[in-house]
């Protein structure tokens, strides 16, 4: 089949095209307008993930909601918006996938932290990756999202002269919008001694192989294959663990927050106190000595 797309350069074309076709057909459209329509979307879409958002041309590194429903915000109008991410989300699940939008909407805005009985899991996860690249990637991510509580935007820039490794543990030095310096927790750090061995002072600690857009673009989606924790949560639960630890103002330095609103949010996982430890601290609060 012949088909090249409009308004898109053939040197960004060429890379994808065979791959771009070859999901449309084995997506089987039942005539040869709706085959059209697929590829308008398609070839877009598979164009803007390989070049701009770094992804494999992999069904499986594709295909999939989060993906897909940030690719439909590029679009300007909100009527092609919906309309593109209604096609890819019925080509990604005649290719075998799942999806559903109203899904993904609905727990992009939940606060879910991982339970404690789900994060061992998660090391068996890093450990069973195929290469030792993805090993070690796996484990950093452990490490600076469930051990520092730093998002994705935070990791991508983390360099070896970032990481610190002092008698008592990793210490992260965060840049970026709030600058801060963050221990990783302990039950975390052994991910990572694995993952920053040898690292050099240039070196970037996650998925170094790939462009620093395309790296942050990646860690927003990671998980949402489910092949492994999503960061986002991973902070979440880094997050619900200190607000029972943590002095208010405390803890929005330490998770990077402006002020202290953003804690509105995660205010019904809070757990409240024995009420004879809540009088006992209420009537001791501001004692002189």
């Amino acid at each position: 089949m012949r088909y090249h797309p409009r308004r898109i350069a053939p040197t960004k074309w060429l890379p994808v095209r065979d791959f771009t076709l070859a999901c449309v057909l084995d997506a089987k459209p039942h005539d040869m307008l709706y085959t059209r329509i697929l590829l308008t979307f398609a070839s877009r879409y598979v164009v803007w993930a390989f070049h701009d958002a770094g992804a494999e041309l992999r069904r499986d590194d594709l295909f999939y909601p989060s993906m897909i429903y940030r690719f439909a915000r590029t679009y300007p109008s909100a009527k092609t918006q919906q309309l593109a991410e209604t096609r890819l989300l019925n080509l990604a699940e005649a290719l075998g996938y799942e999806p559903s939008p109203h899904r993904l909407n609905k727990q992009s805005r939940e606060i879910r932290p991982f339970s404690h009985s789900e994060l061992p899991a998660f090391e068996s996860w890093a450990a069973s990756r195929s290469t030792d690249r993805a090993r070690r990637d796996s484990y950093g991510l452990l490490a600076l999202a469930g051990g520092a509580g730093l998002g994705a935007t935070e990791i991508a820039a983390v360099r070896g002269r970032d990481l610190t490794r002092t008698p008592a543990g990793w210490v992260v030095r965060v840049t970026g919008k709030a600058p801060r310096s963050i221990p990783i927790r302990v039950g975390w750090d052994s991910y990572a001694d694995i993952a920053f061995e040898g690292l050099g002072d240039d070196d970037y600690a996650v998925i170094p192989h790939r462009k620093e857009s395309s790296r942050e673009i990646a860690l927003m989606h990671y998980g949402a294959r489910y092949d492994g924790p999503a960061i986002r949560r991973l902070r979440i639960t880094w997050i619900v663990d200190q607000i029972n630890v943590l002095p208010l103002a405390s803890i929005v330095y330490a998770a990077g927050f402006k002020n202290v609103s953003s804690l509105l949010r995660y205010a019904p996982l809070a757990k409240v106190m024995p009420e004879v430890e809540l009088h006992a601290l209420l009537r001791s609060t501001g004692a002189t000595q």
